[in-house]
């Protein structure tokens, strides 16, 4: 005599599995979406996704481990039973020395353990009600057994999720009653089983499936943007003013061409372009309230605006030289947005503390 006690409604296996496919599937398109990434990252929500990422994942691995795994294997008298997360046991029938029989109330429990944390206190006293009727039904439509071996539990199983439960049942209560058995053996100890190899090769499938996803969905720091400013000059056509940028990432910003030795900004900049520019304004600069989806509105309004020549900048003032004297007692910073133009020959920009539009032509 041979069979197997093991899940029953595997349905909800399938269900469970395509449903945690589609939520991992849906969330990745989410977080990668080009107006969502740099907002998830600003705030640090983006580890959060990841995590509910993982989780689906796992469950959806665990969806077939739970599926294919029995709980109990009968093979005539010699008996093994696969605990979840347990290694194996195998016995023979006559080790099983004692059973325990209850009804299953475990989805009234789950309700009331819910009700009393989430709904409002009459809505709770009605699960937990329920819960305890159940327990107290003398008739109860699905039931719990327990096996035990002296004083060592072996497994519990129920009926409702389980199929061949009575059967099983029923040779151990015919055992335990001294009713005669096929082929009975002499009673054995308890011997662990060869443990299998199963649960840790699909907890190491789980690890690595988190792994991957971690690194693939992990915010990457933008790549370099080419430094289009490096090694250029530019003349205002505002004030006739010259902004020079150097290969070393130091700019001056002269009032009047030519004359270097006074009246001109110095310090530092930090140039993006690009989706590369996008990113670094709605991150660094989030206060502004900027948002990628107002950036791409004003692409699509004019044919000379593209997201390749859209650049976002910010100078650090380290010196203001002002007929002759320091102006500055601490670095300030000065931020711009906008775009080249002409092939590159025309840089229109605002400086977005002030509102201020310039516009350059290349020397």
């Amino acid at each position: 005599m041979s069979f197997e006690v093991r899940m029953k409604k595997r349905t909800k296996m399938i269900v469970l599995r395509i449903f945690s496919a589609l939520m991992a599937v849906v969330m990745i398109w989410f977080i990668n979406l080009d107006f969502i990434r740099p907002a998830l990252m600003q705030d640090g929500a983006y580890l959060l996704f990841i995590g509910f990422i993982g989780i689906f994942l796992m469950f959806f691995a665990w969806s077939f481990y739970a599926q294919k795994r029995p709980r109990i294997k009968v093979d005539g008298q010699d008996i093994t039973f696969y605990p979840m997360w347990r290694p194996s046991q195998k016995v023979t029938l006559s080790a099983i020395t004692a059973r325990n029989v209850k009804g299953d109330a475990t989805g009234e429990k789950i309700d009331a353990a819910i009700g009393g944390a989430l709904l409002s206190p009459p809505l709770a006293d009605a699960l937990e009600q329920r819960y305890t009727a159940a327990l107290q039904n003398p008739n109860p439509k699905d039931m719990v057994y327990t096996y035990y071996s002296g004083d060592t539990k072996l497994i519990s199983v129920s009926t409702k999720n389980m199929e061949n439960v009575e059967r099983f049942d029923r040779m151990v209560a015919d055992r335990l009653e001294g009713k005669p058995l096929e082929q009975e053996m002499p009673a054995a100890e308890i011997q662990p089983a060869k443990k299998s190899k199963f649960p840790l090769a699909l907890a190491g499938l789980i690890g690595v499936i988190c792994v991957v996803a971690a690194i693939m969905l992990a915010p990457r720091k933008a790549s370099q943007s080419p430094d289009l400013l490096a090694g250029t000059s530019w003349i205002s056509g505002n004030d006739n003013s010259q902004w020079v940028f150097g290969t070393d990432k130091t700019f001056h910003w002269y009032q009047t061409e030519g004359e270097t030795d006074d009246n001109y900004f110095a310090g530092t900049y930090e140039f993006h372009v690009g989706q590369d520019a996008i990113n670094y304004l709605t991150t660094e600069f989030s206060d502004y309230g900027i948002t990628e989806r107002k950036i791409r509105q004003v692409l699509s309004s004019n044919s000379e605006y593209m997201l390749d020549n859209f650049v976002c900048f910010s100078c650090v003032n380290q010196s203001f030289m002002l007929r002759g004297k320091e102006q500055l007692s601490e670095d300030t910073i000065s931020s711009y947005l906008g775009f080249f133009l002409q092939d590159g020959t025309y840089l229109d920009i605002a400086n977005m503390t002030t509102g201020t539009y310039y516009g350059f032509t290349k020397e």
